[in-house]
């Protein structure tokens, strides 16, 4: 006579064994797009951090070597050609690019350094401040008044704050920020790890919000109310409140599901955006991060910066890449 107990057990696993199938069976049946991707030559082989547009035609990258040299290119042709706009100042990596018009741009990186152009990158002025950690973002409404933010190694962070675009005022923090973004000169968003931030006074103060459990690396605000925020561990999050308030549209990453590790999103409206991360990984949505397409045969980089242009955009990452897509 069977072992009845064997026997539960027997049927008791193969139900588990169905179950553990049938999940990873719906995680890979998601739909899938094609792009077109071109490979685009940087000339540079260190990583780059991220890639801002202007314009179809006009656009900058930036990133390097942590500790030894930073690399800034441009391009004038969408992305066919990139032109070497390094400076000898240069001696540290960049990681965020910010232009308040084709001419007036900000560049930051590590050891605190911030450069500026007023010609389109021909020449840059170069500012140190008086924090020597890694700025991850900066945001400028004009050629003089903006914020920044940065840290290292989770618990040490700061924030900059300008009137002038030249001497910049520092706060330091227990925790590491890594992107903000502002809808005014008071109003203004923040997060990092653990956590995003709201201020409704200039960044005088900072009021927690709902937002946790993630590494939280980037932002993207279609408009004064609804933005959307990702977490290197895979959540992501949205606001329709200015940023006070946060609905979880992914959890961070669990088991049996694809681990998305996250790096960078761009939203062209409240419904259409992209995010790129780790390991190839590419997504778009079209309802408003309510669900997600995976995008199909993405090469093979650690994507760090993504920028939309029309019909698709540019995405950079490790070793150099730059990749125009198109759908």
């Amino acid at each position: 006579m069977p072992n009845r107990r064997f026997t539960w057990m027997r049927s008791a696993g193969l139900l588990i064994i169905c179950f553990i199938a049938s999940v990873f069976l719906t995680s890979c049946g998601k739909d899938k797009l094609e792009f077109s991707f071109t490979k685009l030559n940087s000339g540079i082989s260190n990583d780059l951090n991220h890639i801002f547009f202007v314009n179809d035609s006009v656009g900058y990258a930036c990133g390097g070597d942590r500790y030894f040299k930073g690399d800034l290119l441009k391009t004038t042709d969408g992305g066919f050609t990139w032109q070497d706009q390094s400076t000898p100042d240069m001696i540290k990596a960049l990681y965020h690019l910010c232009f308040t018009s084709p001419d007036t741009g900000y560049c930051c990186g590590y050891d605190g350094k911030i450069f500026k152009t007023f010609d389109g990158g021909n020449n840059w002025q170069y500012m140190q401040t008086d924090y020597y950690k890694p700025l991850h973002s900066i945001f400028m409404f004009d050629g003089e008044h903006g914020f920044a933010c940065g840290g290292d190694g989770y618990k040490s962070g700061y924030i900059l704050n300008t009137s002038s675009g030249e001497d910049w005022n520092s706060d330091t923090s227990e925790v590491e920020y890594r992107d903000l973004h502002f809808f005014n000169e008071v109003e203004g968003v923040m997060c990092g790890y653990g956590l995003i931030l709201h201020t409704d006074d200039g960044g005088v103060t900072w009021n927690y919000t709902n937002a946790k459990q993630d590494f939280f690396v980037a932002l993207d605000f279609v408009n004064e109310h609804t933005g959307f925020a990702i977490g290197y561990t895979g959540s992501i999050w949205k606001t329709e409140d200015g940023g006070q308030n946060w609905d979880r549209l992914r959890n961070s990453n669990i088991i049996f599901k694809d681990h998305w590790y996250l790096n960078c999103l761009a939203f062209r409206d409240a419904n259409t955006g992209y995010i790129a991360g780790e390991g190839g990984c590419f997504f778009k949505t079209t309802d408003g991060g309510e669900s997600w397409h995976v995008i199909d045969h993405v090469p093979d980089a650690d994507w760090k910066g993504i920028s939309l242009v029309s019909n698709g955009g540019f995405l950079c990452g490790t070793n150099g890449a730059i990749y125009r897509f198109i759908e």
